[in-house]
């Protein structure tokens, strides 16, 4: 990840989704208005206590507001086989075309064995 150009854009998505304007955002947690356009932008980075306050105030992971997966589930709303398909699925996210194309062959070849 890099922290030197890194902007919280799934902090932006879920706040749009949830159509919470900036300023309530910062009412709500106690932070200022330009602090959370700032995160949003790359201007700043929370400390953990903010970002703690972002991940249960949206009841998502810290991991989906730091970009580490698309899923905002948090752990707690997981079972283990949900966190085992979340994983397999944050790998293939991770690959190549080529190796995306090969790995799903070879699962079209174990489930006709």
């Amino acid at each position: 990840m890099d922290f030197k150009n890194f902007k919280m854009d799934n902090l932006r998505q879920i706040r749009e989704k949830k159509n919470i304007t900036q300023t309530k955002l910062s009412v709500d947690i106690e932070v200022s208005q330009e602090l959370i356009s700032h995160y949003e932008t790359g201007k700043s980075k929370p400390n953990i206590e903010t970002l703690i306050k972002l991940a249960e105030y949206f009841n998502c992971s810290t991991d989906y507001l730091l970009e580490r997966t698309n899923n905002p589930s948090t752990v707690k709303d997981l079972n283990t086989k949900d966190i085992e398909i979340n994983n397999i699925i944050d790998k293939y996210n991770s690959l190549s075309a080529e190796n995306k194309k090969q790995f799903s062959n070879y699962l079209d070849y174990l489930s006709n064995q």
